[in-house]
């Protein structure tokens, strides 16, 4: 629950002084989200809002075995195992989760809002994630469950994570259904603390009770807390309901990746093609990451045996090219239930390469673990040996990971926020897109003025070179978020300048900060006094250059509208057909890949008809993008199967 002061979290470093000027860390503050922007993107690009199943409609009952570690990209729980969708899943909330990927629990509802914001002391009953409908009576094989037979439930929760802490008086509850009285009944409850969580902590139930070990049994988790935000957060993972079988209960081999795929390049998440391409061969290499940073982690196996890990990089046109693997990535042994990194050091001889000659290229890295033999199934769980990271070079630079997990500000009327940036390439600047996040009550009345500052190391040097006013924060439901302000065209010569913006009052602004991706002090400068100095806050904040030698799209690229894309038939068969109604539709690529990033079919130029006539049945990802515009769509595909 929260009070009135939660509206921004005032981090307990009041005591800390910055040595070099002397200000206190009370300038700065950080505070909770009152929206999910990811959420509401992804409702943005889709024209009808997800679907629930209702306890009317769904019916049929599964049987067991019930998983879910929500490791697949999704933003809401996978509809074919749960029945409503007001939780959120995510990559970078949890920390230490037992896979990648997690269901969040908060006070916002399945479309990124608030459930009250009428109130700020409101506080209640906030998020549902309800099971389908499961026959604990008798298996797939029509045999009854005896008393003595072992069915558990097990899961594991998170407090807090990187996210705002639940206070005692909120909580996170189980509860079981009694098919035939149909009346909910609380089973477990983990309460809040003065402190989060940085571990996962296992829960194990035995369903007994003859009441539960009946056809149509569902379970479901519920938060108690505030109401009017992304506050009090809970995370679920790796939820499983099974029947555990003697002597050895815990009888689940997995291997899994911890944490979702990083940048591969030191220090930002993105930079302008144009200017990457500029560089030679050495010093392109200069920009790449020396390591993938590649968690694993074995899940209950005691008796581990060796694992191996490959990656690959596609680029856009699906060439193939081998990044790490081979050495000590080939016989692995994790200890259980522990955490591993493993020397993944990324192939020196790489670097992106593409003959595109527009602003954008893309590369997608893919991950996998596997036998040491080469074949075969790794564990019980594949969905979470699988990782994707998409490597996006558009026209700007960038150190976030595009999520705001929190809201950033400093005080004071004329305080200024300059962000560090070294400029690989003379070029115009045409805009600066910033994520201002919705804190409490909106600042959109709020004037600021964006700047550019020159200078070195130390920060910025004298007064602005550039300054566009009367700028006012904009909340925006594209993706990620991001609002584009369009600026005067002003060459940017190559070398080390500064990027923010100047506020005419004292209110803060919110900008969006991504605590995610590990802080860097030297690049965040702040002056609330007349003299600058390094913000000590964690995480980086979400403002991105924006570079052309050309007049850009209000936006960097364009999502197409959902309607803009024919797909038929469902599923597809034999041959899958593919209409795109744009005006250079001739010029986009196609590419259709699997759930875990692999290209299996790509296309320079636009193609009507794929034959997947001998694809295994499955759920795929068909894409289609401009290499000239970054205009792109893409959509879930079902395929039958041969």
């Amino acid at each position: 629950m929260k009070t009135m002061k939660n509206n921004f979290l005032l981090l307990s470093l009041l005591f800390f002084c910055f040595f070099s000027s002397g200000v206190f860390a009370q300038e700065e503050r950080i505070g909770d989200l009152q929206y999910n922007f990811v959420i509401k993107a992804e409702l943005a690009k889709q024209e009808n809002s997800v679907s629930e199943k209702s306890a009317a409609v769904a019916q049929d009952t599964a049987f067991l075995p019930f998983f879910d570690d929500f490791s697949v990209h999704s933003v809401w729980p996978n509809q074919e195992r749960w029945i409503d969708s007001s939780t959120f899943v995510n990559f970078n909330f949890g920390i230490n989760p037992p896979t990648v990927g997690m269901v969040t629990f908060d006070g916002l509802d399945k479309r990124g809002n608030p459930y009250d914001n009428t109130n700020a002391n409101a506080n209640g009953l906030c998020d549902e994630l309800t099971s389908m409908p499961l026959n604990l009576f008798q298996d797939e094989n029509g045999l009854p469950y005896n008393p003595s037979d072992s069915i558990f439930l097990v899961f594991y929760y998170e407090r807090k994570g990187r996210g705002d802490n639940p206070e005692a008086s909120d909580s996170l509850v189980l509860q079981f259904l009694d098919p035939l009285a149909q009346q909910w009944e609380s089973v477990w409850q983990g309460t809040g603390s003065t402190a989060g969580d940085t571990v996962f902590s296992k829960v194990k139930i035995s369903i007994v009770d003859p009441i539960y070990r009946q056809n149509g049994f569902r379970f479901r988790f519920r938060n108690y807390g505030s109401k009017t935000g992304m506050l009090d957060l809970w995370h679920v993972d790796y939820v499983s309901l099974r029947k555990f079988l003697p002597p050895d209960y815990e009888n689940i081999r997995d291997y899994a990746f911890v944490y979702e795929g990083t940048s591969l390049l030191n220090n930002y998440s993105a930079l302008p093609w144009k200017h990457y391409s500029f560089l030679n061969a050495a010093q392109q290499l200069a920009f790449m990451k020396s390591s993938a940073a590649l968690t694993l982690r074995n899940n209950n196996d005691p008796a581990p045996f060796p694992v191996k890990v490959a990656g690959t990089v596609f680029d856009q046109y699906g060439d193939a090219t081998p990044i790490v693997g081979g050495g000590g990535l080939n016989n692995i042994v994790i200890p259980l239930n522990q955490n591993l990194v493993p020397p993944s050091s990324l192939d020196p001889a790489y670097f992106f390469q593409d003959t595109t000659s527009g602003d954008h290229a893309t590369f997608t890295a893919v991950y996998e673990i596997g036998t040491t033999s080469g074949s075969g199934v790794v564990d019980d769980y594949p969905e979470n040996d699988s990782l994707r990271y998409v490597q996006d070079f558009y026209n700007y630079y960038a150190y976030d990971d595009g999520t705001a997990e929190l809201g950033y500000g400093v005080n004071g009327v004329g305080a200024s926020v300059a962000y560090k940036f070294d400029i690989i390439k003379g070029d115009t600047l045409r805009a600066i897109n910033i994520f201002f996040a919705q804190l409490g009550l909106s600042v959109t009345n709020q004037v600021f003025r964006l700047a550019i500052w020159a200078g070195g190391s130390g920060g910025p040097i004298g007064a602005p070179v550039f300054q566009q006013f009367n700028q006012t924060p904009n909340y925006t439901d594209s993706i990620n978020g991001f609002y584009t302000y369009n600026v005067t065209p002003v060459y940017v010569p190559a070398g080390t300048w500064f990027f923010g913006f100047i506020q005419n009052n004292s209110v803060l602004l919110n900008l969006g900060l991504d605590v995610n991706t590990p802080a860097d002090p030297s690049r965040k400068f702040i002056n609330t006094t007349g003299s600058w100095t390094n913000s000590q806050l964690p995480g980086m904040w979400m403002i991105r250059p924006v570079f052309s030698p050309s007049i850009i799209n209000t936006g960097i690229d364009e999502i197409l509208p959902e309607s803009a894309l024919g797909v038929y038939p469902v599923p597809a068969t034999n041959e899958l057909n593919i209409r795109l109604d744009h005006p250079d539709a001739s010029q986009f690529n196609v590419q259709l890949t699997d759930l875990a990033g692999r290209t299996l079919f790509f296309s320079k130029n636009f193609t009507e008809k794929i034959d997947v006539s001998e694809f295994s049945g499955g759920m795929y990802l068909l894409h289609l993008s401009d290499p000239v515009s970054g205009n792109r769509i893409s959509r879930k595909i079902l395929i039958s199967g041969k």
